[in-house]
């Protein structure tokens, strides 16, 4: 053959040659920006976003092997969810997963960006969405046994749960998260895992723990210079210094978090720090630096979505407005929020504060009227705020109380088990995952029976904790105030009477001081026992003193009620009790009955009804007293407390006082 025919032949092979050694290089710079990607997502996440839309712009068109494609996705996924971009982490993610299944090999990635859409959902605020789907990924993973996406999905888990505010059960699934990783060498997984147990922890008011994770967690992200990372634990431990009462540490930690953030130029975090800032500059009297904090926030607003944010926002610019005497602004600016807030059944802190901040305004104003009117509901709701925080940060503790003795129980209990028990007691659907597992033998049934018998048990016992009193056994004053509201609705809607009885025992101080402590307590349950056995079934009877009793009583006009108050007075003074020197003695109660108004609080009831059981102290007690009419009766009351002896005011004094003692005692138990 002549050489001309090889002459093309060799030519294209070159040509071919050619386009392959660039396709090669293409795809070695791919891989290679995406190293880079990867070296820096936690710690500088608006760098790597940046590298990111570079190779979507240049090379992603190409054909790249898929691989790196699904690789390319997960870590622009990841980065948009630093970057609190859920709608673009969404997309990210299902374009990823669609890829990922085409390859088998390619399962671990699979899960992983399925993990990322989960947590766009939560971003979002549909975490029903994504517990579901998390549920599914944990139950598939096992044919993975990778402990480390099992770990990555306990984690989503634990942040799905602490969104929906049930830290209880998050703890749990953080603690199997860890439990996991442990079995890894990943140390950022691990690190990962406990800064976010740390979080969960503040939240829970277990400050001595979290603040061990914490600083644990910032030292590690700080050797590794993983600054995305130390930001959100700087956040953290400023909420640990905030909930102690330390606002200046808060202050130092939320300025360290803001240097970091303006680093990484991330303008969210800028501006919920920013806020946070100029909130403590607030409380603590700092008006000048606070303006200059807010100042900067005002173009960072509409990036803001989470209502904790927008409120705290709000709050502080009617503020610097009242602050400037700007006080027409101020009132036009909170009116529209505070209308709108009318159909929120809870307040933050900042919302219900828009209430004083109208008033004052209104004050500044001289409107006098508007400027009461406007007092008076913010103290109505604050009333409601108040109690509900302080029922909140008890349930928080006996969280904390409810989890440590779950694991000590059984030292073989796992935090996979516990996860599982909190589960099926805060979530129904988990049991009806219940019921599939008792289908797989006898074996199972049993144990999944005592398993679930076990929870019932607890959680009914739980209950009764929360709403009764320790010592007697009747129903504390949270239950009882439940109660009252309760009867009061049947009130307006029925049309029925309802009255109340407010007893104290007599002299019931010289018991203590005679007898002893552990025989007036037998006299109190005593008292309680009588009343079990004689109030109707519908009578809803709690302690609320130290010696003192109220009673529901439904369907019950007064006069009915003071038959009632009779027969019970009649009945504790036939009660006889024995000193532990065996000697026989007796006690007598006075009482105050009054009808119950649909519109009453529990504190104006309890004032109400306890001026007469006052007065029948003052008559002599050992007696029933009835309201004269609402005029009389409360001139009567003033007249008796305007002749009341030293004597008769000390012994009023002591007994109020040992009201809140108990008030305190069974706060805290």
């Amino acid at each position: 053959m002549s050489t001309s025919f090889f002459r093309p032949v060799i030519l294209a092979a070159l040509i071919l040659l050619s386009f392959s050694s660039a396709a090669v290089e293409k795809t070695r710079s791919f891989e290679k920006t995406l190293n880079g990607v990867q070296s820096i997502l936690y710690s500088v996440p608006i760098k790597a976003r940046a590298l990111l839309s570079d190779l979507e712009k240049v090379e992603l068109n190409e054909n790249q092997p898929l691989p790196l494609l699904v690789r390319y996705y997960l870590q622009k996924a990841t980065v948009d969810i630093l970057l609190n971009s859920p709608e673009q982490a969404v997309v990210a993610a299902n374009r990823g997963i669609e890829l990922a299944k085409s390859d088998p090999l390619l399962k671990a990635e699979l899960y992983r960006l399925e993990l990322r859409l989960s947590q766009a959902f939560i971003m979002r605020g549909d975490e029903t969405s994504a517990l579901q789907q998390l549920d599914a990924l944990l139950a598939n993973s096992e044919t993975l046994s990778d402990p480390s996406v099992t770990a990555e999905i306990l984690l989503v888990k634990g942040q799905a749960y602490k969104a929906q505010n049930e830290y209880d059960v998050s703890m749990a699934a953080l603690m199997s998260s860890l439990d996991a990783a442990k079995e890894t060498d990943n140390d950022m997984l691990i690190e990962r895992i406990a800064s976010n147990l740390g979080s969960v922890l503040v939240q829970l008011n277990g400050f001595d723990k979290a603040s061990v994770l914490l600083d644990q967690s910032y030292q590690f992200f700080r050797s590794r210079k993983m600054s995305f990372n130390q930001l959100l634990v700087k956040l953290d431990m400023a909420e640990l210094a905030r909930k102690r009462g330390d606002n200046k540490k808060a202050l130092i930690e939320y300025k360290q978090a803001l240097q970091i953030a303006q680093v990484l130029g991330d303008g969210s975090h800028r501006f919920r720090i920013n806020l946070q800032i100029a909130d403590l500059l607030l409380q603590a009297g700092d008006t000048k630096n606070m303006i200059r904090y807010l100042r900067a926030t005002d173009n960072l607003r509409d990036r803001e979505t989470i209502r904790y944010y927008i409120s705290k926002y709000n709050h502080l610019k009617a503020n610097e407005q009242l602050l400037n005497n700007n006080f027409q602004a101020a009132i036009d600016h909170v009116t529209p929020l505070i209308e709108d807030q009318k159909t929120l059944s809870r307040l933050y802190r900042t919302e219900l504060a828009l209430y004083l901040v109208a008033s004052k305004a209104y004050f500044g104003l001289e409107d006098y009227k508007n400027a009461y009117i406007t007092l008076l509901d913010y103290q109505d709701r604050f009333s409601t705020f108040s109690s509900d925080e302080q029922v909140n940060n008890l349930e928080r503790q006996q969280m904390m109380f409810n989890l440590e003795k779950l694991k000590a129980e059984n030292q073989n209990l796992s935090w996979n088990n516990v996860l599982h028990t909190l589960e099926i007691k805060n979530n129904e659907q988990q049991v009806e995952y219940l019921n599939v597992l008792v289908i797989a033998g006898i074996s199972a049934t049993i144990l999944a029976s005592l398993v679930a018998f076990g929870i019932n048990r607890r959680r009914i016992r739980w209950g009764e904790i929360a709403n009764t009193d320790s010592l007697t056994g009747l129903f504390n004053r949270r239950y009882f105030n439940s109660q009252l509201e309760r009867l009061q609705k049947d009130m307006v809607s029925n049309n029925t009477d309802v009255s109340c009885l407010l007893l104290d025992v007599d002299f019931f101080k010289r018991v203590n001081d005679t007898y002893g402590h552990p025989v007036g307590d037998k006299v109190l349950i005593g008292v309680a026992e009588m009343f079990r056995n004689n109030l109707r079934r519908d009578d809803i009877c709690a302690r609320v003193g130290g010696e003192e009793f109220m009673l529901l009583l439904p369907n019950s006009q007064l006069e009915q009620a003071a038959a009632i108050a009779e027969d019970l007075r009649l009945r504790i003074s036939e009660l006889s009790f024995h000193s532990e020197q065996g000697d026989q003695f007796s006690v007598t109660a006075s009482f105050g009955v009054h009808p119950v108004s649909a519109k009453q609080s529990l504190s104006e009831l309890y004032s109400d009804v306890d001026k007469l059981l006052y007065r029948a102290k003052q008559h002599g007690r050992n007696r029933v007293e009835l309201p004269e009419g609402h005029v009389d009766g409360e001139a009567t009351t003033e007249a008796a407390e305007e002749t009341m002896s030293i004597t008769q005011r000390s012994e009023r004094f002591a007994r109020q006082l040992r009201r809140l003692k108990f008030r305190f005692a069974q706060h805290f138990s």
